[in-house]
């Protein structure tokens, strides 16, 4: 195969699905879904979801683009996200008149649609999952939501953060999981009255997945068409190759590398059209695709070339899915993310490095489509193969965000102090910077986001907040009443372990709400655990189950406690009152008490005066979340990220002790403060890894930022992989990379017409610079950029 053919076709993808694609919201899914509740709406909800999916995988437009060697979309058209009204019509009718308007992630909407939608939505107001959920929600965590002092999540959207068993997939077909669930129908005796939930769940299960099998035939059906009307040979007869392949997969087990790659695929595809998830994951594809990658190869059926050009599609076809939010999640979640995540390299069963072809492949593949999703995440460890970390290094400089990389040496111990066998946490895949078991975990990472530097303006104020005197959080002193900066790091304690029931408390409920209203059928018969149980995965039906915590703005609540220490404790350079009038204030007519506050220790200099209380900051969160069960079975984990909750929250923040104004950002993830890591990267990594990056079980994510200039040199890949030795062998869970300067940043902010393929990492996920809101952009032009790697 010719490269430039590759390219050609790549290109072209690329331009008609993602880069010159505009943005509509449809309302089919929407219409379909509300044929289906009311045609089933006597049936129990398990069994409603499965016809509701039928009906909608029956009827739904079929997308095929004019270029593209397999096939799979979730809605009519690329970056068109689908309307899940039975999960949350009212805000979605809430925000119906902004969509195409707002300043973050705008979506465009006709006025007729627009119409269509809103009737379609008043039908639902009353019966979605957001109307169950918005009566559930305990009043006391609405008013803290209200003070901006936490999130909540799900309450409108389906639960995400979870890897299906593709190696399964690939090996026995839907047909062979029908086959496993008529044994459990065959063999079941109920003994007791909710063992008829579990046979409503098998019957659904199977509904669903033969449903996905009649899509894949509809699906060749249409390519069948389109093939007898190609005037040109060579599309012809590629329509004719995927109609052939689609008659087989995903419903019979996969032959052929080209086979393999549609059946993941087309399943991946009607998992978003089942409930519109979030963050899921295509896992360890360098494994369980190598098999039919290597057979095709020694057979003579496949080159690395097209081995390349069909994974790229994965690429292309990933970026042209995007997920309809309200408008505070575009906030928060800025950039369309959908945290899609394809892990690499990594360790087998026995500890062994388990890089192949594929693994460069793979990067090859990723760097050729150079589109924001999926994410990729390297999986890094003492025997990894230094030729495939020097490709991923390579990869980094291109500045696409990507690959992130994860330490086994630290996630492994996690996963086994979560209770899984060594052989799993070995198999661990990535998310965001959380990480998961193929088909085995449930690891749910949008319980809710805590305000830690707003959480420790609370300890300083008796749990009000300064700038509006409202009473937010608990009452546990002032700052005048402590006699040590010991007794005001136990206030933080009480107020953070206050905010953190209040998200556990309101989450269980949502959760359990999920598991009555909104059970996801086809998803969980894809997990490992669920047809044996009888359970849905919303009900615990999945081996390992978690709900995870964000701390949000870690650095910037440590270097506030350390301005707070150094100028109230230990050298007295001002009184009590004086610094919470002037957070009051927002530091107005109080300049030198500002520079004092500035002037103190800062998180990522490897200063152990601040660096020591970020570590014991973390602990306070870490602990706290730790001690509750989830209502699935297993425990709540915490995590130091942010997705761009950090700019929310800094929005609606007063001033804070270490000299930020109102208003402004906080620090993103666990990452010093942007500007104030001033003594170079290794220092902020020294910092950094004085964590205990261990006891955060979710994650732990770190951004740096190179000038292009540092990685321009001839041996600069091996000077970064030296550079990620050090830092995984120093104990972090996880580190990525913006290359990019902030002069071309600021450029493509005044002239985003221009610099449209801008990509841009901003959390766990990269996005294109010119779709995130101005304050999220500036966030990232205000990361330190580093000169020097050293």
């Amino acid at each position: 195969m010719d490269r430039n053919d590759t390219i050609k076709r790549i290109s072209g993808m690329k331009k008609r699905m993602v880069t010159e694609c505009p943005t509509e919201l449809l309302p089919e899914r929407a219409l379909l879904v509300t044929e289906a509740y009311k045609k089933y709406a006597s049936e129990p909800p398990v069994l409603k979801r499965a016809y509701a999916l039928r009906h909608i995988l029956e009827n739904m437009t079929l997308f095929i683009d004019e270029g593209e060697l397999f096939v799979g979309h979730n809605s009519p058209k690329p970056r068109s996200p689908i309307a899940c009204p039975e999960l949350g019509a009212r805000w979605i009718l809430a925000d119906l008149d902004t969509f195409a308007t707002r300043p973050a992630d705008a979506i465009g909407l006709t006025d007729e649609n627009k119409e269509i939608l809103r009737k379609c939505l008043e039908s639902w107001q009353d019966s979605s999952l957001d109307s169950v959920t918005s009566k559930l929600v305990p009043d006391e965590t609405k008013k803290a939501i209200a003070d901006h002092m936490i999130t909540v999540g799900a309450q409108g959207t389906a639960h995400g953060n979870i890897a299906v068993n593709n190696k399964k997939l690939l090996e026995k077909g839907l047909r062979g999981m029908i086959g496993e669930i008529d044994a459990k129908l065959a063999s079941f005796q109920p003994q007791r009255a909710r063992d008829g939930n579990k046979i409503a769940f098998w019957r659904a299960a199977k509904i669903s997945l033969e449903a996905v099998i009649a899509f894949a035939h509809r699906y060749a059906g249409e390519a069948e068409k389109r093939a007898e009307k190609c005037s040109d040979a060579k599309r012809r007869e590629e329509l004719r190759d995927i109609a052939a392949v689609l008659r087989k997969v995903p419903e019979f087990p996969a032959g052929s590398f080209r086979e393999a790659i549609q059946s993941v695929w087309l399943v991946y595809v009607a998992t978003q059209i089942e409930a519109d998830p979030h963050a899921m994951l295509l896992g360890r594809f360098d494994q369980y695709m190598y098999p039919y990658y290597k057979k095709d190869k020694e057979e003579g059926r496949l080159s690395d070339e097209e081995a390349v050009e069909l994974i790229a599609h994965i690429w292309i076809k990933c970026t042209a899915i995007i997920k309809l939010m309200d408008s505070v999640t575009t906030r928060t979640f800025a950039g369309f993310p959908l945290f899609q995540n394809i892990t690499l390299a990594g360790q087998g069963p026995r500890g062994e490095d388990v890089c192949n072809e594929l693994t460069e492949l793979i990067m090859d593949a990723a760097s050729l489509a150079k589109v924001t999703q999926p994410s990729l995440s390297f999986r890094y460890h003492n025997k990894v193969s230094h030729k495939a970390l020097l490709r991923a290094c390579e990869m980094i400089k291109l500045g696409l965000g990507y690959p992130a990389i994860m330490n086994d040496n630290c996630i492994i111990p996690k996963h086994l102090i979560r209770g899984a066998t060594l052989e799993e946490a070995r198999g661990y895949c990535m998310n965001c910077v959380e990480s998961d078991i193929e088909g085995a975990c449930d690891s749910r990472s949008n319980g809710g986001y805590v305000n830690m530097p707003k959480a420790f303006l609370l300890a300083l104020n008796d749990g009000a907040d300064p700038s509006t005197g409202e009473q937010c959080g608990p009452h546990t002193g002032k700052l005048a009443d402590f006699k040590s900066f010991d007794e005001l790091m136990k206030a933080f304690d009480a107020q953070v372990a206050y905010f953190v029931k209040l998200i556990v408390r309101a989450y269980d409920l949502i959760d359990g709400a999920h598991a009555v209203h909104a059970p996801e059928p086809f998803t969980s018969a894809l997990l490992d655990d669920c047809i044996a149980s009888g359970l849905t995965r919303q009900e615990g039906g999945v081996r390992y189950n978690f709900s995870g915590i964000f701390g949000v703005g870690l650095a910037s609540a440590s270097d506030a406690m350390a301005a707070v220490r150094k100028v109230i404790f230990d050298d007295k350079s001002a009184k009590a009152e004086e610094l919470l009038g002037a957070l009051k204030d927002d530091f107005a007519g109080a300049d030198e008490l500002r520079k004092l506050c500035c002037g103190a220790p800062k998180f990522g200099n490897d200063d152990d005066y601040v660096d020591l209380i970020a570590r014991e900051a973390a602990h306070i969160f870490c602990k706290e979340v730790v001690r509750y069960p989830c209502m699935r079975g297993g425990f709540y984990i915490p995590e130091l990220h942010s997705v761009s909750t950090h700019v929310y929250f800094g929005e609606l923040t007063g001033a804070t002790a270490d000299g930020r104004l109102a208003e402004t950002h906080f620090s993103d993830g666990a990452s010093p403060v942007g500007g104030r890591d001033r003594s170079g990267p290794t220092a902020a990594m020294l910092s950094m890894s004085k964590l205990d990056h261990i006891e955060v079980l979710q994650g732990v994510l770190y951004n740096q930022k190179f000038s292009p200039s540092v990685l321009n040199t001839p041996n600069s890949a091996a000077l970064l992989a030296d550079y990620i030795r050090a830092w995984c062998d120093l104990g972090g869970h996880h580190i990525q990379f913006n290359v990019v300067s902030s002069g071309d940043l600021k450029e493509a902010r005044r002239k985003p017409e221009e610099h449209r393929d801008l990509i841009v990492r901003v959390a766990g996920y990269s996005a294109y610079f010119a779709e995130l809101n101005a304050n999220t952009q500036d966030e990232i032009i205000a990361r330190t950029e580093y000169e020097e790697l050293n």
